[in-house]
C-alpha cells in the first residue's frame, strides 16, 4: 500500500528511550498509509540500538549527518527525501496518541489547498530526571489563521505539525539564514513563512504528548528569549517594517503584546 505521509524524526541524542518511546507511536496508529524518515545528525549515544528492530522495515529510511547541522539544517536533510503529499513532524522524545494521523488525514483532505499547515490538541507530560511522570496537563484550544500579523501576535507555536509538503517546498523549507544557523526556534521560523503564503488550520483533538523534561532544550530562557525577539523583528522587516513590536513576558517567556504602527516621516512634499 502507497504510502501518503511521512512521518519526519530528526534526531540529536535523544536517548534509546525517548527514541523508542516516539517510534512505537508510529508503528501503533490507525492509519498505515505512513512511512518514517529519520535524520540522525551526527548522534554520538546509542539511540539508533533502541529502534533497531524497526531499521530494516521498508517504510524506513535512516539519514545520517556525518556532523551535526542542527534543526533546520537536518529537517531540510529530511524534506528532500519525503515523496508523499504530507509530511508530520515527529520530535524525537515526543509521541503521537494512536488516532493521530488518522484524524489529521481525514481533516487535511477536507480542507482547501491553501492550507500549508493543521494543528491540534495537545497534552503535557511533566517528567523528573528519573523519568516518572509528575504531571499531564491537558492543552485544548487554538486557533485558524490566515492573517500573518494576527497569527504573530497570536504567540502560537502549533502542534502537532502537520504540513502539506508543497507548502514547506514553496516557502524553502525550514529558514538558516539567522545568526544561530536555524539551530533554534525552527518551529516559529517555518510558521512565518508559511502564513506568508498559506493558511494554518486548527482542529479541536486531542493529537500529541508533549513531553517536558529537565533535558529538554528549550529550558535554556535567556537564549530562547534572545532568539524570538530577533525573529520578531526580522519577520517585521521582511514584511515591510509597518509596525513596531511591544513585548512582555509571561512565566519568563518572552511574548509579542502589541504591533503599534510605525510613524512615517513627512517628506517636503506632504
Amino acid at each position: 500500500m502507497k504510502a501518503d505521509v511521512t512521518v519526519l524524526i530528526p534526531f540529536f541524542n535523544p536517548g534509546v528511550r525517548f527514541l523508542k518511546k516516539a517510534v512505537d507511536s508510529v508503528f501503533i496508529q490507525t492509519y498505515n498509509q505512513w512511512k518514517i524518515i529519520f535524520v540522525d545528525d551526527a548522534s554520538t549515544d546509542q539511540s539508533l540500538k533502541g529502534i533497531k528492530e524497526y531499521i530494516d522495515d521498508p517504510r524506513i529510511t535512516l539519514l545520517t549527518n556525518h556532523v551535526n547541522l542542527g534543526q533546520s539544517k537536518a529537517q531540510n536533510v529530511g524534506l528532500d527525501a519525503v515523496d508523499t503529499p504530507y509530511i508530520i513532524k515527529l520530535d524525537s522524545d515526543d509521541w503521537f496518541f494512536p488516532d493521530t494521523i488518522e484524524v489529521m488525514m481525514e481533516k487535511i483532505k477536507s480542507l482547501p489547498e491553501n492550507v500549508g499547515l493543521l494543528w491540534g490538541n495537545k497534552t503535557d507530560i511533566y517528567e523528573d530526571r528519573e523519568g516518572d511522570i509528575c504531571l499531564r496537563v491537558p492543552r485544548i484550544g487554538g486557533e485558524s489563521h490566515s492573517d500573518k500579523y494576527k497569527f504573530l501576535l497570536s504567540n502560537l507555536v502549533p502542534f502537532p505539525r502537520f504540513y502539506r509538503t508543497n507548502a514547506l517546498r514553496e516557502v524553502g523549507g525550514w529558514p538558516t539564514d539567522d545568526p544561530w544557523d536555524g539551530r533554534v526556534m525552527e518551529d516559529r521560523r517555518i510558521d512565518v513563512r508559511l502564513i506568508e503564503r498559506f493558511e494554518i488550520h486548527w482542529m479541536d483533538a486531542m493529537l500529541y504528548n508533549y513531553r517536558q523534561h529537565p533535558f529538554n532544550a528549550t529550558k535554556n530562557l535567556d537564549l530562547y528569549n534572545e532568539v524570538f525577539e530577533w525573529h520578531i523583528y526580522d519577520t517585521l522587516k521582511r514584511w515591510g517594517n509597518e509596525y513596531e513590536p511591544i513585548f512582555k513576558y509571561r512565566c519568563g517567556w518572552k511574548q509579542l503584546a502589541e504591533l503599534k504602527p510605525v510613524k512615517k516621516k513627512k517628506s517636503l512634499f506632504d
